[in-house]
Parts: C-alpha cells; structure tokens; sequence
C-alpha cells in the first residue's frame, strides 16, 4: 500500500472527524452534526521560488489577509533550471533585494520553505543529503528563520530522499499529489504530506473545504506558459482568493500555512 493511498483509507475511516453527519438509517435522525465548530483548515503552497508569484500572487494573499508557504530552490540562478525544456522562468536568485523582501514576507506571516539545492534529477538522487541539509542552511542563513518544511521537487521522494529529509532536521514535507483530506484527529506520514495540484482553470475552490479536515494545494505560475509549470492566469488566481475569502469570513475554513496546518494536526492528536 502506498503512503498516499493510506492517507485515503484514514480519511474514509475518519469522515465524523471531518465533522460529516451520522444519520440513523431507519429514522433519518441526525446523530452528530459536529461541522460548525470544525472549520477547515487549507493551505496555500507555492513551489520553485518564481518571480511571478512574489508579483502577482503575494498582493493579492496579503489583499485578503491570506498567509502562505512558498518552498524556495537554494541557488543563485535567475532562471528556474530544472533540467527540461520549457521557457526562462524567472525565480528569485538570493540577491540582497530578493533577501529582503523575503525577510519583509516571513514578518507579514507567510513561510518560507526549502524545495533543494538544484531542483534536478539526477542530483536529487546522487546526493539527497547535500539536497535536504544545504537548502535548509542556505534559507536560514540568509533570513536568520527556522526551516521546518520541505517539499521534494518533481512530487519526487524515494526512501533515500525521504530519510535525507528526516536527518536533516525538518519537521514536515510535502509530496503528492493525490488531493487528500486529513482530519484533524488522524495519523499521517508528516514526511510525505499529500497536496491537491491546482487545475488551470474551472478550479472549484468549495471542494477544497471539508469541515475538520486539513487539506493542501499547490501553485506553481501565476501568469501564463513564460511564467511557471501549469500556469493559473493571474485573474483566475485572484478569483479564487476572492471566493476562498468568502468561505473564511463566513467562518467555514482557516487559511494556515504548511507549518502551521501541520502543527494543528499534531496538537489535536
């Protein structure tokens, strides 16, 4: 059984953790409505350090008081090199500027997290140590914060990979891509923490929220092809940020980085 399939078989053993209703099959009486005092709990993750989303998707985050975790390469290059073909994605490249602002980031309440060194095979598998330690120091030295979060580059994690992670000193990271609901009261692997990828377009942002329930998403452009992998355009981005807002005020979810959605897990158990 795979870790993500697992998390499936948890989640529909869990569904009254989640805050379902049990209805009594004869009389149709409801024996548990927990759901209003049990909002969902999301998180907005954002991959490869892209210029894109620090200029399309932050001012509209922070627009709506939203946090989020983006996961960051740790290198220099201005042009995301993943080792397949596609446009010069611009990404931050560590200057003093980028530093900053990123510093600026992490104050306002959004997490910054380590997506390795490289960001490309076959150097994720030849030295996984070098990939998991050197991205968490880099960040931190230069944002002077604690990285507790990774996220395997490519949904890539191998036993090897994974137990780089772990020794490394992470707290949690985030992998595949199976779109899984966590009640809040449920064991989970935090080493390979399963996220729900973005569609391009007709994004239903209602099915991201199950009462109780953790769940993960991730973007990576904000723009179009020129901008990052599987573009969101910015308008539509902005429309789901502005239908997420409604469902938060309206009390039914909490926006939670990965840090603290994960941590939120831990403290219910």
């Amino acid at each position: 059984m795979t870790a993500g399939s697992e998390c499936r078989t948890a989640i529909c053993h869990n569904l009254p953790e989640c805050g379902f209703q049990t209805v009594a099959p004869r009389s149709g009486k409801i024996l548990r409505q927990d759901h209003m005092d049990k909002p969902a709990l999301v998180s907005l993750t954002f991959d490869d350090g892209l210029r894109c989303q620090f200029e399309r998707a932050v001012p509209i985050l922070e627009q709506y008081g939203f946090s989020a975790t983006f996961f960051l390469v740790a290198n220099t290059d201005a042009i995301h090199t993943d080792g397949h073909k596609h446009p010069d994605w611009s990404k931050t490249n560590w200057s003093q500027p980028d530093i900053q602002f990123l510093k600026g980031m992490v104050r306002r309440g959004h997490e910054i997290g380590a997506h390795s060194v490289h960001h490309r095979r076959p150097e994720l598998d030849q030295d996984p140590k070098l990939e998991a330690e050197n991205s968490k120091r880099w960040i931190e030295d230069r944002l002077g914060v604690e990285v507790p979060s990774y996220c395997y580059p490519f949904y890539h994690m191998t036993p090897p990979i994974k137990d780089a992670v772990i020794a490394a000193g992470y707290k949690q990271a985030r992998w595949g891509t199976q779109s899984s609901y966590y009640p809040r009261r449920s064991s989970l692997d935090w080493f390979a923490v399963d996220c729900h990828q973005i569609a391009r377009t007709d994004e239903n942002v209602g099915t991201w929220l199950r009462p109780g329930c953790w769940h993960v998403l991730t973007f990576h452009g904000i723009g179009d092809e020129q901008d990052g992998w599987e573009p969101v355009t910015a308008a539509e981005f902005a429309r789901q940020m502005a239908e997420l807002a409604k469902h938060r005020d309206s009390g039914s979810v909490e926006v939670v980085t990965f840090k603290d959605g994960a941590d939120r897990l831990r403290h219910s158990n």
